[in-house]
C-alpha cells in the first residue's frame, strides 16, 4: 500500500491539466475548421451572386444599335439596373455587401465587383482585436452571340 502512495503521490491533478489542454486544443482546432468552412461558404455565396447578377447584366442588349448596324452590343444603363435588381432580390442580399456594378463603355460587357466582411466566429475569442476577413468578387459577362 505504501508503494502505491508513493508512486502516485506527485501525480495528484495531472489528468486534470491533461484534459483542459486536450479540450483547448480540439476546440481551437474545431474553431480553425468551422471558419475555414464558413469563409469559403460565404465566398462560394458572394462569387455565384456575382456570376449571375453578371449574366443577367448580359442580357442588356442595345436593340436600337443592333437593328441599326446589326452589332451585338449592351447598353450600359440597362445592363447595370438589370444586374442591382437581381443583386436586390437574393436571399443572402443585405446592406453590409459592398458592390460595384458597371458596363463598359463601349458596350462589350458588365463587371460586378462585391466585397464582404467576414467575422470570426469560433476563434474571435482567440484572436481578441484580429480584423474581419475582406472577401473580394469579380465577376465579368458579356453578350455571346453564335453565328450559324
Amino acid at each position: 500500500m505504501r508503494y502505491l502512495r508513493a508512486l502516485t503521490s506527485g501525480q495528484a491533478g495531472s489528468v486534470t491539466i491533461w484534459g483542459i489542454g486536450l479540450t483547448l486544443v480540439i476546440a481551437a482546432f474545431a474553431g480553425v475548421v468551422i471558419d475555414t468552412w464558413r469563409v469559403f461558404a460565404e465566398r462560394q455565396d458572394l462569387a455565384g451572386m456575382a456570376d449571375a447578377a453578371a449574366v443577367a447584366g448580359a442580357t442588356a442588349i442595345d436593340l436600337e444599335h443592333l437593328n441599326n448596324t446589326g452589332e451585338v452590343i449592351l447598353d450600359p444603363a440597362l445592363a447595370e439596373e438589370r444586374a442591382l435588381t437581381y443583386l436586390e432580390h437574393q436571399d443572402g442580399w443585405n446592406d453590409d455587401i459592398g458592390h460595384s456594378v458597371a458596363g463598359s463603355l463601349d458596350g462589350a460587357g458588365i463587371t460586378v465587383i462585391l466585397e464582404a466582411d467576414i467575422e470570426f466566429t469560433l476563434l474571435g475569442p482567440l484572436l481578441p482585436g484580429e480584423d474581419p476577413l475582406h472577401v473580394t468578387i469579380t465577376a465579368f459577362a458579356s453578350p455571346n452571340v453564335i453565328v450559324p
